[in-house]
């Protein structure tokens, strides 16, 4: 411990004179005092420091104080918590023997480290270690989540170790082995289930468009899997709800039997359509729940033109063209702004790559897009001409002394209402590589809708990044910032895919392109559900005026099959409705709901399907060769299921597992000590009982 102050520490002197020379004024004033002089030199001693105590305050004096503090190394425990491990033949281990011997692992390990235990399946769940309760429930494994948690949520503490029990299949996510090279301590893994080929007939996959036009046929793949049944035939049927519309009889030719069933589905009636594809059930098979399966195909009038208009080649645009493109439901156009010559009354969005550009004003082509009130999507940038875009009333206005830039990352609006955003995109948003946005002071309207919003520097703004607007009935979108193209890069050199890229640009352009529902009262919600996803609704009302409001209830009522009824009422969140049902049985559901503002009633309906998962038993062979390699390359082992008190004695005997020692340094103003302040009222205290004793006043 050390003593400083904000001044120079020589100051202190005049401290001690400022308290020796008012207790020396005190009693040594007059030498008719009736004390005895060494009862006066005790007490003016005492005054003195009291006083000289008192005057060193005003130096504004810390204490600086150097504490050690010791950390136990952590172990975090990664459970694998989905279906594909109980589904096996050792099912009856897992939900009887298996939890036991977990608890006990993680009760000793407990005694001599922190530990951490997370349940991995569709999402990392921290759960109480003293209570591991593992269902196996989870429709989904994504084991590379696991190491891009860990490297955020433990980079500064002492990680000793990370346990992982698991069969190593995950259908979800990138390749756990690149993910696990991110952190920098052993892994040790427990191979559960079994690597040999099981005696089974399943649905692998299922190939299909998810939108097709009326009155095409729409293809569907079907991969169909067999292991330990050569020499069996199984009748493949598919079906809606009218019956059969394909079925064929499949001869499995030996024990590792793969094969591909293409056929062809009828779009009659728009709407969305659910099929079921069945296997029969053979004798022997290690389950028969991966003989079934289901599909959605929802079936479209026609097709959206969407028009991307460009000032000068960009990257941009191609990431975009290419997204939209996946999408059997648009019909995409690409042009220089020069080239285009087309009628936009013709599309159902225009987007705009840096236009209006001062090179390219495209004053006629603006004026068209806003007299035809078709959606439009501006994408800012530098070459942008910001005066001129800040007259076309799109809800954001742009005010730059300076031609420059800022690097500005993507942070998502948690009260963004108007469509839904997978939650593996938004914990993408924050590491994706910043857009070049244009410096300068964003004013967005209070109408407009924050998508995304600016991080600058690692500070949060209210700046619109991505942002939607609606101006006299028309859709507009704006993107304040280029460089698009390194966020599809990015997801690919993280995930191995571009499903959060496409995500982005899809869900903004689908919400633009729809049409606007011009009624007051208008509830939004996706058309299929997965199982393990929660039921989302969104709602507005609006009032004469046209204005959003929020006022009355709104109340939804959901039917199922049978008499199944789910009755809710929507929460109030800036100014509109959201409704968070959780997760619904699978099955085709109906709805209706229902408010009323003042004397009018309004009500709307719908329906939507909840769509089964069969990812995690279309495949039981485990992978432990993976669980090897990712052992291996850390520093860690790979144990059987059966050696889990292996693994305790393993971590114990690891010398690199140790607590670390740091030392943190707290500084303390002086004037907040109550020792100190003790000090100066006991000397204090001690003058005035010895001035009393020899009668003093």
């Amino acid at each position: 411990m050390s003593l400083l102050t904000q001044y120079p520490l020589w100051l202190a002197i005049f401290a001690v004179l400022l308290g020796v020379g008012y207790a020396l004024y005190l009693y040594f004033r007059n030498d008719n005092v009736a004390f005895e002089k060494r009862d006066r030199i005790i007490m003016a001693s005492l005054r003195g420091l009291a006083m000289s105590l008192l005057a060193f305050l005003l130096l504004a004096p810390m204490l600086k104080m150097i504490r050690k503090q010791t950390d136990k190394p952590v172990i975090i425990f990664s459970i694998d918590n989905s279906e594909s491990i109980k589904s096996g033949k050792d099912a009856d281990f897992y939900t009887s023997e298996y939890p036991k011997q977990l608890q006990n692992v993680v009760n000793e390990l407990a005694k001599q480290y922190d530990v951490d235990v997370y349940l991995v399946g569709d999402e990392n769940q921290l759960v109480d270690k003293e209570n591991v309760n593992v269902d196996f429930s989870d429709k989904s494994t994504n084991l590379s989540a696991l190491f891009d948690d860990i490297s955020l949520l433990y980079s500064n503490r002492n990680v000793g170790a990370v346990v992982m029990l698991t069969d190593g299949i995950y259908n979800i996510g990138s390749n756990p082995y690149y993910a696990a090279q991110k952190v920098g301590f052993p892994v040790y893994t427990v191979a559960l289930g079994s690597d040999e080929q099981a005696t089974d007939l399943f649905i692998a996959d299922i190939v299909h468009n998810k939108e097709v036009l009326k009155g095409n046929r729409a293809p569907v793949e079907v991969k169909v899997q067999a292991g330990k049944l050569a020499g069996k035939s199984a009748k493949i049927t598919v079906s809606d709800d009218k019956g059969e519309v394909f079925s064929r009889t499949l001869q499995i030719s030996g024990n590792q039997y793969f094969e591909t069933v293409s056929f062809l589905v009828d779009a009659e009636n728009p709407g969305l359509k659910k099929f079921k594809v069945d296997l029969d059930e053979l004798d022997g098979e290690v389950t028969h729940k991966n003989n079934h399966a289901q599909f959605f195909i929802r079936v479209i009038e026609s097709k959206d033109k969407i028009a991307i208009v460009y000032d000068a080649p960009h990257p941009d645009v191609a990431a975009i063209r290419s997204a939209l493109e996946l999408s059997d439901n648009y019909e995409v156009v690409v042009k220089s702004v020069e080239e285009f010559k087309d009628n936009p009354s013709d599309f159902g969005l225009v987007i705009l790559h840096q236009l209006p550009s001062q090179k390219h004003p495209a004053s006629s082509l603006l004026s068209q897009i806003r007299q035809s009130g078709v959606s439009s999507l501006y994408i800012v940038g530098t070459q942008t001409d910001l005066s001129a875009f800040n007259g076309l009333n799109t809800g954001l206005q742009i005010s730059q002394g300076k031609n420059m830039v800022n690097n500005a990352t993507a942070s998502y609006n948690n009260n963004f209402m108007l469509f839904s955003f997978s939650e593996e995109a938004q914990q993408l948003l924050p590491t994706l590589p910043p857009l070049q946005a244009p410096f300068g002071t964003y004013r967005a309207a209070v109408s407009a809708n924050l998508f995304m919003t600016q991080r600058i520097s690692g500070v949060e703004t209210k700046y619109p990044l991505i942002m939607f607007n609606d101006v006299n009935g028309a859709k507009t979108g704006v993107i304040s910032g280029t460089g698009l193209w390194s966020w599809k890069v990015y997801d690919y050199v993280n995930t191995q895919n571009h499903d959060a890229f496409n995500e982005i640009v899809n869900k903004t352009a689908l919400f633009l392109v729809a049409k606007n529902d011009k009624s007051p009262f208008r509830v939004r919600h996706n058309a299929v559900f997965a199982e393990n996803a929660p039921v989302e609704f969104s709602a507005e009302l609006y009032n004469d005026s046209h204005e959003l409001v929020n006022t009355p209830d709104v109340k939804l009522s959901i039917k199922g099959s049978g008499d199944t009824t789910y009755d809710a009422q929507f929460s109030k969140q800036n100014n509109a409705y959201y409704l968070n049902m959780g997760e619904l049985p699978v099955g085709t559901y109906t709805w209706t709901a229902k408010t009323q503002l003042g004397n009018k009633s309004y009500e709307k309906s719908g329906t939507f399907s909840v769509q089964e998962i069969f990812v995690e038993t279309a495949n039981l062979v485990a992978n432990h060769d993976l669980l090897k390699s990712i052992a291996q390359t850390s520093g860690g082992k790979c144990f059987a299921r059966n050696e889990l008190e292996k693994v305790v004695k393993e971590i114990k005997a690891n010398d690199n597992i140790k607590p670390v020692a740091s030392y943190q340094k707290k500084y303390s103003m002086l004037l907040n000590s109550p020792w100190y302040f003790a000090a100066i009222v006991l000397l204090l205290g001690i003058e005035w009982f010895l001035r009393k004793w020899h009668g003093g006043y």
